[in-house]
């Protein structure tokens, strides 16, 4: 690849990157798609949403969008706190709604759940973990509920929804053993491993999919002339695939030579950078955040306006640094911030509820290539994996509305 090359390849629209699909157009469109040869970095707290902004915008839509387009697209996902099976239960749950439009099941009447005549499509229900609510016996005696089945109509859709998307992504698997039968597009790995596991097991993909060139130069050691061999460059099969590389996340690494937290997560942030700089592969580095941003001062201080930066990623110095795009997730309505509006948007009624219960607020922090930060306001709905983007009629003082 040169200059000329690679001119040519954004004039073929080559460079104009994947679509992040339903809900994240708006951030789709800043960041000019999702890209190859990137480094994107996603930080939340806890349950905020940051895997599901992942698995939605730069695993699903990318993909679905690369098939439909005859484009060469793999994934290798490093999850290391959600395993294989419940990933494809979440997946599912996301296609019973994209393919047929299935996001809820009534109940039959008089049954309820959490009180509602209703139960979501969810991880949770398809698995059997769902039941009704406890009713009394004559006795006044507390009857369990029993588990909420899934109706006939259901069990068909998730039919399809196995056969045509979950296998595709994530392969066949041996009904009894477990073991994998054919691959798919997501190549998935529970078991952690360390820096250099890693960057040895990204190495051999990169060596399937390509060779690296290599060149001869001359030095001087204690006196004498020896000869010795440097790595010049890396030449893909397909300089048109896309290589995703997902770490979820980054401080459940395993540790190496006696290295702290920071040292592991920094070392595999190195190893990203020079494989984004030889294979052109892009890394999508989920971590969590530190406390810091409920912390009373800083709420005193920022007030409304609030949001998680770059300085909050936990345990890594570099990560900020060496990334492309850093986004943080935000969830305005937990009650530790103790917030009734955010960035102008009222969060509660008068009489105390969430005017916005899906409310999630999407940050760009830090970028190579746009202006920042900019934020963004979004219904998040977890259970399947889907963003809807937020539109208010109250001013907002946003420098850029969204």
């Amino acid at each position: 690849m040169n200059f000329i090359r690679e001119f040519q390849r954004g004039q073929t629209g080559s460079n104009k990157g994947l679509p992040m699909g339903e809900g994240l157009e708006h951030i789709e469109q800043l960041i000019n798609g999702v890209q190859g040869a990137m480094i994107y970095s996603v930080g939340a707290g806890s349950k905020v949403g940051k895997t599901t902004m992942v698995d939605s915008g730069f695993v699903i839509e990318p993909v679905l969008y690369a098939l439909e387009n005859g484009i060469e697209i793999e994934i290798i996902y490093f999850s290391y706190e959600i395993d294989r099976i419940s990933k494809e239960f979440d997946y599912s749950c996301h296609f019973l709604y994209r393919d047929h439009g299935i996001d809820r099941v009534v109940l039959p009447e008089g049954k309820k759940v959490l009180g509602k005549n209703y139960v979501e499509i969810s991880s949770n229900y398809l698995r059997g973990r769902v039941r009704y609510d406890s009713t009394k016996d004559a006795q006044g005696k507390k009857i369990m509920g029993d588990i909420v089945l899934v109706p006939e109509n259901v069990i068909i859709a998730l039919q399809t929804v196995y056969r045509d998307r979950i296998e595709l992504l994530f392969g066949k698997y041996n009904y009894d053993t477990g073991e994998l039968i054919s691959p798919g597009i997501i190549k998935f790995y529970e078991e952690r491993e360390n820096p250099t596991g890693l960057r040895n097991h990204i190495m051999s993909y990169a060596k399937k999919n390509g060779r690296f060139t290599y060149s001869n130069y001359q030095t001087i050691e204690k006196g004498k002339t020896v000869t010795k061999t440097r790595m010049t460059g890396y030449l893909p099969n397909n300089s048109n695939k896309y290589t995703f590389i997902v770490t979820d996340h980054l401080r459940k690494l395993k540790g190496e030579r006696g290295f702290q937290t920071k040292q592991i997560v920094d070392k595999f942030v190195e190893y990203s950078v020079e494989f984004r700089n030889w294979c052109k592969f892009t890394f999508i580095h989920i971590i969590h955040l530190n406390r810091s941003i409920a912390d009373v001062k800083r709420l005193q201080f920022a007030g409304d306006n609030i949001y998680p930066t770059g300085d909050d990623f936990k345990d890594t110095g570099n990560l900020s640094e060496e990334s492309d795009f850093v986004f943080t997730m935000m969830n305005p309505n937990d009650g530790k911030y103790n917030l009734d509006q955010h960035f102008g948007l009222i969060l509660r009624a008068g009489d105390g509820s969430l005017l916005h219960p899906q409310l999630r607020t999407i940050h760009l922090v830090e970028s190579r290539h746009c202006s920042f930060p900019e934020h963004f306001r979004v219904n998040m709905r977890g259970n399947i994996k889907t963003f809807e983007r937020l539109k208010v009629t109250e001013p907002i003082n946003y420098e850029n509305q969204v």
